[in-house]
């Protein structure tokens, strides 16, 4: 009998340890995608309830595992791919070859100077035919802009300044990190709503409801775009992009401001910062010369030295280019 009590005793700790691991989990979770809608006792409470089976438990924690797993970069890609086709569902491609071109070009050469240079299949940079202004960086290394966005630049710079924010958005991985997201949010709404099933009653309402709101919310975090945090880390990172690739490091500042002043489309607003709040944040970056334009003035002054004759200024042949590529924005 003493041997049954203790034997009684040692599953029942398992037990609790093992809702307590559980609990642990998905309080990570409502606290990363719950904070409204439904209170943390009521997850615990699901959670602590006899009627969760260990095996439920058990394929939970094994799928969290199996989520958090980093995505190989060819995984990354076609997972991208597949965003970045959802996303032409809306805001379909531009066919214009010269355009195309001239975006990969300008990309091409940023992304050598990012975080992330070389990456599966390479960036791609596609221009949407839409005169709304956004702009999209997908896993994998899909940038994709709107026709809008572009005729809001000014100068080469600037074009360079939207293609260097969305590389950045990609070497530092915030796609991935919202696609992960998103798949800890898609398990934990299973769970809930498996839990449910097994319980039944109010319940069984209530985890419905649990699941809905994730699912929610994950969508809301598509269309919303990144978080503020993850903006202006970009904004940060383009900057230096900009400076290491030879660009005027102010274009971005440049043209944030613009969006300030000008009647930009809801959802940029709604996938973007406020532009004074990103302007605040880029007026505290130090900016320096070019690297590029340094060197430029350097081999003009050698050069001049030699009379091998005039050249064309760097900013003579972006302005040129810009030009040409503009009258197919």
């Amino acid at each position: 009998m003493r041997e049954h009590r203790e034997a009684e005793r040692r599953r029942g700790g398992a037990g609790v340890a093992l809702r307590s691991i559980a609990a642990g989990v998905l309080l990570g979770l409502a606290l990363l995608f719950l904070q409204s809608c439904l209170t943390i006792s009521q997850s615990l409470e699901l959670l602590a309830s006899r009627a969760v089976s260990y095996t439920l438990l058990n394929q939970y924690q094994n799928m969290v595992r199996q989520a958090t797993k980093s995505l190989s970069p060819e995984e990354e890609y076609y997972v991208g791919r597949s965003v970045a086709a959802h996303i032409f569902q809306t805001y379909p491609p531009y066919a214009e070859a010269g355009l195309t071109s001239y975006l990969n070009l300008l990309g091409q050469g940023l992304s050598l100077y990012s975080d992330r240079p070389a990456i599966f299949k390479g960036y791609r940079f596609i221009a949407l035919d839409s005169l709304e202004v956004n702009a999209f960086a997908t896993p994998g290394g899909h940038v994709l802009l709107t026709r809008g966005l572009l005729r809001l630049a000014e100068s080469e710079d600037e074009v360079a300044a939207v293609l260097a924010h969305e590389i950045a958005h990609i070497a530092l991985g915030h796609g991935l990190s919202s696609i992960q997201g998103f798949r800890l949010t898609r398990i934990a709404s299973a769970f809930a709503l498996e839990a449910g099933r097994s319980q039944g009653g109010s319940t069984a309402s209530f985890t419905g409801a649990f699941g809905e709101a994730i699912s929610e919310l994950a969508q809301v975090l598509i269309v919303s775009g990144y978080s503020q945090s993850f903006e202006l880390a970009v904004d940060k990172e383009a900057t230096r992009i900009l400076f290491k690739a030879g660009y005027d490091p102010g274009a971005l500042k440049r043209l944030v401001s613009r969006l300030s002043s000008s009647q930009v489309s809801t959802s940029y607003a709604k996938t973007h910062p406020e532009p004074a709040t990103r302007l605040f944040a880029l007026n505290e970056l130090p900016l320096r010369a070019p690297v590029a334009v340094k060197k430029a003035t350097r081999l003009q002054e050698e050069k001049n030295s030699l009379d091998l004759g005039p050249a064309i200024p760097l900013e003579a042949i972006r302005r040129e280019r810009f030009d040409a590529a503009r009258r197919s924005f």
